[in-house]
């Protein structure tokens, strides 16, 4: 069984309208944590709401012994993670899930991540990690409007090189994030992709996969009620017949072990 940790909030900082970073002393976690994993969130001291809220971690150190989580505020849940305030307690279930796999480091180790709006939250983590094995990493990052890009400083300062797309046209190229892969990879870049966003623009990637042949992991989003695999609510249909489940069998999967 996961442990249940009781942390104690640094900072809980506004990012954007609607996006905000929380930061929490949670040493153990910030030990075993993997890019990818998530934990699940008590949001309010009373048991209303009555369930834990999953978030991905979007950072971490170690040796501070803190974590960052990156959410987006659409719903009770989050409105009231979004008042809480720092000095205050708060109790976290993880890490759990089964996060990204990392390549092997290679001389010319390549990595493409692709973020679709709140789908940035896992890669952070993911980009450091890439980093440090000595892989170049890309993040390809695409939102609604330019308010609803956040964080890309963070990947700036870790050598990641950035492009940004919005639908809008109000930052960067004008188009989504899956067009900007396909310009991408049509330049002749290669390498191993990642991604993290809303399901149609995983599935979208999903074809794009299939007409220019290369794997991708990646990181579903889906409400998990319980984390631990014991709801079934998160369960997403497998090729073949039979379903995965986001909370045990990933939140991270092979491009071709589901069908969304």
């Amino acid at each position: 069984m996961p442990a249940t940790h009781k942390t104690l909030i640094i900072s809980n900082e506004r990012l954007s309208p609607s996006v905000w970073r929380l930061r929490v002393k949670a040493p153990a976690i910030a030990r075993e944590v993997r890019p990818g994993q998530f934990v699940q969130v008590r949001v309010a001291d009373t048991y209303d709401p009555l369930l834990r809220t999953p978030l991905s971690v979007h950072d971490c150190d170690p040796g501070q012994g803190t974590i960052d989580l990156l959410y987006q505020t659409v719903g009770t849940s989050t409105q009231l993670l979004s008042q809480r305030q720092a000095k205050t307690e708060l109790s976290i279930v993880g890490p759990l899930g089964r996060g990204f796999a990392l390549p092997q480091p290679s001389a010319n180790g390549f990595a493409i991540l692709v973020a679709g709006g709140i789908g940035v939250a896992p890669l952070l983590l993911l980009a450091r990690d890439l980093v440090a094995n000595g892989i170049n990493v890309r993040l390809l990052y695409g939102a609604r409007t330019a308010t609803d890009l956040v964080g890309i400083d963070a990947f700036e300062r870790l050598g990641v090189a950035v492009a940004c797309c919005t639908d809008d046209g109000s930052y960067g190229i004008a188009g989504n994030v899956v067009d900007l892969l396909a310009g991408f990879l049509q330049s002749g870049a290669a390498g191993e992709v990642f991604a993290c966003g809303p399901n149609p623009m995983l599935k979208a990637l999903q074809r794009l996969a299939g007409q220019r042949q290369f794997s991708a992991q990646l990181s579903l989003e889906a409400y998990m009620a319980c984390g631990l695999g014991v709801c079934l609510g998160c369960a997403v249909a497998a090729p073949g017949g039979g379903y995965v489940h986001v909370c045990t069998d990933g939140p991270v999967f092979k491009e071709s072990e589901v069908v969304l």
